[in-house]
């Protein structure tokens, strides 16, 4: 298994024997705020992506409800990530599709499970991403996802902050 970290970031897991992505982490907040800038639009629209310009399209953070979040990448290239929300489980766990419009064909989109947990007045993540094999895998890894998952996760932090300190 290759393990991957960067400090108060994600560590990243790559087990040898299943094409799964796992990343965890704490979030140096309570599990009601996490919940809450995890998913609403007012939130999410500024710490998505390794940059700021997004769109938030649809987030119906309920099971059947749909995501769709536009990026811009600054190039005057968009992209489009969107996903069905498969099981949500307020403040505890969110199973979802995942497809990056133009990447991969809608047939190869992958899952993706994310369990939030309460400790000690902080929040443990961790997510799998399960793909169909490990050429998915690696293409997804190629694509950078781990540089944009640290990128969101800084400014993830930094919305935290704010909010925990009243802003």
């Amino acid at each position: 298994m290759t393990v991957q970290s960067t400090p108060n970031l994600f560590k990243t897991e790559l087990p040898d024997d299943q094409p799964l992505i796992i990343m965890s982490r704490t979030f140096d907040a309570p599990l009601d705020l996490v919940w809450t800038v995890w998913t609403s639009p007012e939130h999410v629209v500024h710490w998505w992506g390794p940059r700021e310009d997004n769109r938030v399209v649809e987030l119906d953070v309920r099971k059947g409800g749909k995501w769709r979040i536009v990026s811009s990448m600054g190039d005057g290239q968009d992209v489009t990530f969107l996903g069905t929300y498969l099981d949500v489980q307020p403040k505890s766990l969110i199973r979802n599709t995942f497809v990056v419009e133009g990447m991969f064909p809608e047939d190869d989109r992958f899952y993706e499970e994310h369990n939030f947990e309460a400790r000690d007045g902080r929040t443990f993540y961790r997510s799998v991403s399960k793909l169909e094999s490990f050429e998915q895998r690696q293409g997804v890894i190629d694509s950078g996802m781990e540089g944009g998952a640290n990128a969101s996760m800084a400014k993830f932090d930094a919305i935290l902050e704010r909010l925990k300190s009243g802003g």
